[in-house]
């Protein structure tokens, strides 16, 4: 899904992890609005979740490449405070309409709708935890 952006992209501080940092566009978190995107992200495809959870199929899994754009839109319906132990944080419950894409190295590919599919729920929110949680 192409995302009109009316501020230039930003990149997420690497925090030293192993997956590249998405392209987020503008964050309204009061309106319960934002875009992230993400392409030709490198994964392992674990065929199914108790494949991934278990590792009992063989191949156990395959390497993959997936890309998603994801539209936050709004309005915010509720919010709630986190309150995980080691964890501060709102969490603001919104809208958000995705597309994705992935394809495997055994030749298996994915592509949705191109009209974008739509979350049962989401929510968008700022989160800090560990040494970084107030």
């Amino acid at each position: 899904m192409a995302v009109p952006r009316t501020h230039p992209p930003r990149q997420l501080p690497n925090r030293g992890g192993t997956v590249p940092n998405p392209t987020l566009g503008p964050v309204e978190l009061g309106r319960g609005r934002a875009t992230m995107s993400m392409a030709n992200l490198a994964v392992n495809d674990f065929f199914d979740i108790p494949n991934a959870l278990f590792r009992f199929e063989t191949p156990v899994s395959a390497g993959a490449h997936c890309s998603f754009d994801i539209e936050w839109t709004g309005p915010v319906t509720s919010t709630a405070a986190v309150t995980t132990k080691g964890s501060t944080g709102e969490l603001r419950m919104t809208n958000a309409t995705m597309t994705w894409s992935a394809s495997n190295s055994l030749g298996f590919r994915f592509v949705s709708n191109p009209s974008g599919t739509t979350s049962f729920f989401a929510q968008l929110g700022r989160v800090k935890n560990g040494i970084f949680a107030d």
